[in-house]
């Protein structure tokens, strides 16, 4: 019995089943993924009696916005794990206000929302210290360099970026005493003028 007052799943209902969440306070543990009919209506109203949740999982609510992002992150300041996998509509604002307001989260998804760049990475990095599992596979705008501070500061990072496409371009050599193209095995490159 205790564990559902803790642990609930809604995968219909929509804004009104998710306002009547508020009904009980106990709840800690909450999961929407794909409910369509879920709006930032109805996280406000939720959010504002659950001031206790620690978990959330709004993964590929498509009509989630960065305004339900910045109540979420204002109202419930236990969150350790949130989940905002595919949720298109989110930008690096839902990401400032969770480092914002969330500093106990350890585990966020963030993976295949297209239009967050490495600027959320940042926000992160500054405002929540305890973060120890990010997951940004599929954001095509976030590159390694802000990644790899996140991972020197011990956390574990699931992305898509190729490594391997990474590698430095291999050096030249330079002539000094022929003004012709050198061949290097990986194409022929003109010398330019300024190298002589």
């Amino acid at each position: 019995k205790q564990w559902y007052q803790r642990r609930v799943a809604i995968t219909a209902g929509g804004d009104a089943g998710l306002a009547s969440l508020g009904n009980n306070p106990n709840f800690r543990n909450i999961s929407i993924s794909e409910c369509k009919q879920v709006t930032d209506v109805g996280i406000q109203k939720m959010c504002s009696k659950l001031l206790l949740l620690e978990t959330f999982d709004i993964s590929y609510c498509a009509n989630v916005t960065d305004y339900a992002l910045k109540f979420l992150a204002f109202s419930c300041r236990e969150l350790v794990r949130l989940n905002l996998s595919g949720c298109h509509q989110l930008t690096d604002m839902s990401v400032s206000y969770v480092s914002g307001g969330c500093h106990y989260i350890s585990h966020l998804n963030i993976s295949n929302i297209p239009s967050l760049t490495d600027k959320a990475l940042r926000f992160l990095r500054h405002g929540c210290r305890l973060l120890q599992r990010l997951d940004v596979r599929s954001c095509p705008r976030i590159t390694y360099s802000p990644i790899e501070r996140l991972e020197n500061a011990k956390c574990v990072v699931q992305h898509s970026i190729d490594l391997k496409e990474m590698k430095l371009s291999p050096i030249l050599p330079l002539s000094l005493t022929h003004r012709r193209p050198i061949s290097t095995g990986y194409g022929i490159f003109p010398i330019p003028n300024h190298a002589y």
